[in-house]
């Protein structure tokens, strides 16, 4: 562990962004105290560790610190920061890792992009200090009073009281058989009386050949129809078709004809909804290929949702990226199709936000 990045450990440990001049920013965000549902795993307060490589104006941090500690003056310290991403840049490019000792890794992805690791196993917040994670066992309550003295039943007592229960379920059982017997007959009745009405109604079976026509129509008319005229003209096919037919027949169709046009109506409905909801766009979608300005990156995914619900109720138009391989919820502002103008948007948001950064999806 060289000294320069003890210097940078230290410096996190206490302030929220820490910048080496010609890298980038190493920037913290607080998080409080969690506790998971089901595994009952308690996570003490602390602070996450993020890099942004887009902030690398010298702010004198690092070098006022090492300057103090090395005793050596502020031109020196700067020297020494240059020599140190130097030999960053090319221990990265040959073996594509670089590890920080206590602060994180850093690698390139599969995309060749340059990817930011924290070390999990430090605690970043001075003070939540020595507090690690552990896991805890719910406390399992009784349900009746210790306190109250516990009565004593003799056989004699528990025979006597079942006694009771199992004439009420004689009563209950004689009490249906009685309810059952008188609505048997009746039951038999209204069957009887069915069978017979329709038995009287078999001479008029042959009006269900022009029911099923009519349904046959119906469906066609759903299958066919998607706009207003398709639906016209065939309301007049159907009309012409009618008008050849038997009076009796002819009666049937026209009767039909005005459940048709209402068919025809509602299916065009329907499909202009679905046609609708297919062109609707999920709020939030991240689009391959676009560029994005990240506000905020969290663990937590709690937090990333408060950050969304603030800069949403102020107007802006916000995105909450999916969770990436490394854990991290991130909550963007605007989307955009180049990096310039993604840089532009960043410009103008620098003075309300800080430490944020543009990002490739």
């Amino acid at each position: 562990m060289t000294n320069i990045e003890k210097y940078i450990s230290e410096l996190v440990g206490n302030h929220d962004c820490v910048i080496v001049p010609g890298l980038g920013a190493f920037i913290a965000q607080a998080t409080s105290a969690d506790i998971h549902p089901i595994t009952h795993k308690f996570t003490a307060p602390g602070r996450t560790l993020g890099f942004n490589a887009q902030i690398k104006v010298n702010d004198g941090l690092l070098a006022a610190e090492i300057s103090r500690n090395e005793n050596v003056s502020f031109q020196e310290a700067t020297n020494t920061i240059e020599e140190f991403v130097k030999t960053f840049n090319s221990t990265l490019a040959l073996y594509k890792h670089y590890n920080l000792s206590e602060i994180g890794r850093f690698f390139y992805n599969v995309e060749g992009k340059l990817e930011f690791e924290p070390d999990y196993r430090v605690n970043f917040s001075s003070d939540s200090f020595g507090l690690t994670d552990f896991t805890f066992k719910p406390i399992e309550r009784n349900t009746f009073d210790m306190n109250q003295p516990t009565k004593h039943r003799t056989a004699k007592d528990q025979t006597s009281k079942e006694e009771p229960s199992t004439v009420g379920e004689k009563k209950k059982t004689t009490t249906f058989a009685k309810v059952l017997f008188v609505l048997m007959p009746l039951l038999v009745l209204v069957g009887a009386a069915g069978f017979v009405r329709y038995s009287q109604n078999q001479d008029i079976s042959m009006g269900g050949v022009n029911i099923f026509e009519s349904l046959g129509l119906k469906k066609e008319a759903v299958t066919v129809t998607d706009t207003a005229a398709t639906a016209e003209v065939l309301v007049k096919d159907t009309l012409t078709y009618t008008t050849e037919e038997t009076p009796v027949e002819a009666l049937a169709q026209t009767e039909e004809v005005p459940v048709m046009e209402e068919v025809v109506i509602e299916t065009k409905t329907t499909a202009n909804t679905s046609a609708k909801k297919v062109q609707n766009i999920a709020p939030g979608e991240v689009v391959s290929g676009t560029f994005y300005v990240i506000i905020g990156s969290f663990k937590n995914e709690s937090n990333a949702d408060k950050l969304y619900s603030k800069l949403t109720d102020s107007g802006k138009q916000v995105v909450k990226l999916p969770v990436d391989a490394n854990g991290f919820y991130k909550v963007a502002v605007g989307s955009f199709e180049s990096l310039e103008k993604a840089n532009s948007e960043m410009a103008n948001l620098e003075p309300s936000y800080s430490g944020i950064w543009v990002k490739k999806y």
